[in-house]
Parts: C-alpha cells; sequence; structure tokens
C-alpha cells in the first residue's frame, strides 16, 4: 500500500488542522481544510491538485481563497454543507473574524465518493453531525475526521445545523466501520488512533 506523505499545519486563531497530503509516486498534492493563513500552507508547495474540506465552517475553508489563486485545484466538499460554505465569511464577521470568502467547490461530494490524488485514492464517509455535511476521508490506513472526531472528544452539536442524535449515529458507524490501525487526523487538536479512541473516548461507548 504506498503511504501518503501528511505534513500538519495548524492555521488561524482556532488552531485549525490543515492538512497537506501527497503523493509520493506523483507528487500530487491534496489540501484538507486550508482554515487560514494560505501564505504558510503554499510555503514549499509548487503546485495544490485539490482541496477537500470536511465541512464548511469558516475556520476550516478561510485560507481557501488564496491557494485557489495561486494553484486553480480542483475543491469539493459534500452537498448538504455547500450552503454554509457559501456564507463563511459572513459567519466569520458575525463571531468577530475576517476570512475571504472562497469560491463555491467545483464538486459536490456523497457518501462513498472516491477521491484520487495521483495514485492514492480516499473514499467520503459521510458523518453529520457537526454539521449536515461533515465528513471523513479515508484511505490507505488514514482517517481525517474533521470535526467529527477528536482525539478523546468529538466535534460540537450546539451550533446551528449540528445535532446530536446524527453525531451520535455517525460515530456508531466509525466503531464499527473503521479498523482499529487506522490513524485519525482531527480537525483541531493531537492525531491518535482508532484503537485508542474506541478503548479511551469517552463519545465512543454506546453500550
Amino acid at each position: 500500500m504506498i503511504k501518503p506523505l501528511v505534513n500538519t499545519i495548524v492555521v488561524g486563531v482556532i488552531q485549525t488542522n490543515c492538512y497537506v497530503v501527497k503523493c509520493p509516486e506523483t507528487g500530487a498534492v491534496l489540501v484538507i481544510d486550508p482554515g487560514d493563513d494560505h501564505t504558510l500552507i503554499e510555503a514549499g508547495l509548487t503546485g495544490v491538485d485539490s482541496i477537500i474540506y470536511t465541512h464548511g465552517h469558516f475556520d476550516h475553508v478561510g485560507g481557501a481563497a488564496g491557494l485557489i489563486r495561486r494553484f486553480a485545484p480542483e475543491t469539493m466538499i459534500h452537498s448538504a454543507d455547500a450552503e454554509i460554505m457559501a456564507s463563511a465569511a459572513i459567519h466569520a464577521g458575525e463571531l468577530g473574524f475576517r476570512i475571504q470568502q472562497p469560491p463555491p467547490p467545483d464538486r459536490l461530494l456523497e457518501d462513498g465518493d472516491l477521491v484520487n490524488v495521483g495514485m492514492l485514492t480516499f473514499r467520503i464517509r459521510h458523518t453529520p453531525g457537526h454539521s449536515r455535511g461533515s465528513i471523513c476521508i479515508e484511505g490507505h490506513g488514514l482517517l481525517f475526521s474533521g470535526d467529527t472526531l477528536f482525539a478523546g472528544s468529538i466535534g460540537r452539536t450546539d451550533l446551528p445545523q449540528s445535532s446530536p442524535e446524527k453525531m451520535r449515529a455517525s460515530l456508531e458507524q466509525i466503531v464499527l466501520r473503521f479498523d482499529d490501525r487506522i490513524v485519525v487526523f482531527p480537525g483541531h487538536g493531537p492525531s491518535s488512533t482508532m484503537k485508542y479512541e474506541k478503548r479511551n473516548n469517552p463519545f465512543l461507548r454506546f453500550s
């Protein structure tokens, strides 16, 4: 199995994890959740082929516009979060933050879709709860979990378009679906493994 090269860049005041994922065979680059500080993200890059947003909140899309201007990548978000993303700059302003509104996505994702990055292939897992269109991105022994699953915790479910019931259902599917060996890269905070989270995360206990 090809092992992706993953660089974690913490961006913005809310300390969002942006992931630069590179195919070691072709050099193709996927950026996941460019939440802010596009100059920091693009440092050292000669190209970006794709951008995937795990959801549409401003702290996960706020740095995309600069990357898009420079590299013209294909941009993707789940269809259920396209509306939230379209108002990201407005929502940021309501909370006292400023971002440049990213353009509409090129591709609307659905559960089970595949995204190819060079010789890497990632599967989209729809995991609503934090938002209607929250997703996890799975492939090559990795899970980019956005604000669905954190190390030892989960994303908020008290926001507009959040749902505690849908979050619980999504988390139950994560426990059933993903192997213990999978490495988890969340939207905020440190990385983890599925084995550790299943044993220690209180939100993954359903008995």
